[in-house]
Formats: structure tokens, sequence, C-alpha cells
């Protein structure tokens, strides 16, 4: 039985992004993340090392994101998707949305958006 762990709007500080500005002040940063994973052992058993622990997923995710230093969002997308399939073999894969709300281009705007989904081989 496959279902989808999502952790929605994880929201950190960070200094990603290509500009100058951006790696001396930063900005928010707000990550969706959605992990499909059988729960058919979990849901059959109760126990949490059955399942993907969420809390852990948080914890590196916001590892990556804070303590890494990526000038493009596609790579820090890449990079969160791999270590997570890294890190949680019961993850079949997942997906990452990037929100960059303050990104500093011209206009009025809420900011740019990056969807990435990366599963096992």
């Amino acid at each position: 039985m496959l279902a989808t762990i999502r952790l929605k709007q994880m929201r950190f500080h960070a200094r990603h992004g290509v500009a100058p500005e951006e790696a001396a002040l930063g900005q928010l940063w707000i990550i969706d993340l959605d992990l499909v994973v059988d729960i058919a052992q979990a849901a059959a058993t109760d126990e949490l090392e059955h399942t993907v622990n969420y809390a852990d997923v948080y914890s590196l995710c916001q590892d990556i994101v804070v303590n890494e230093r990526f000038a493009l969002v596609e790579t820090l997308a890449n990079h969160l998707l791999s270590s997570v399939l890294s890190a949680h073999p019961r993850v079949k894969s997942a997906t990452v949305t990037i929100h960059k709300p303050q990104a500093p281009i011209p206009g009025v705007h809420d900011g740019i958006s990056i969807t990435a989904t990366l599963a096992r081989t």
C-alpha cells in the first residue's frame, strides 16, 4: 500500500542564490516535500521503524537548507531529493517544491518556485 507523506511549508532563512546580497543577507525559503512510501508494514505493525520518521526528514532538510549554500535553486532541489532518498530507504520517490518568495527580480510578483521529482532506480 503506497501513501504520500507530505511535509508542507517548511520555512527556513538561508543564503542561496546567485546575487552577492543573497549570500550576505539571506532570505526566506519555503519547502514542500512529498514522500511516496510503502506503508503496508507500518499499518500492520503500528511501529515507527516500518515507515519514515518525518521529524528526521525535517531535520535533514533544515540542515541542508540552512547550513549549505547553492547558487541555483535547481541544485538545492537535487541535493535535497538525493539526500532524502539516500538517508531513507523506505522512500520510493520524493517530490520537492522550493519557493523563493523574495526572489530578486524586477516587477511585482510572489516569487519563484521549482518542483522536481526523484525516484529510486
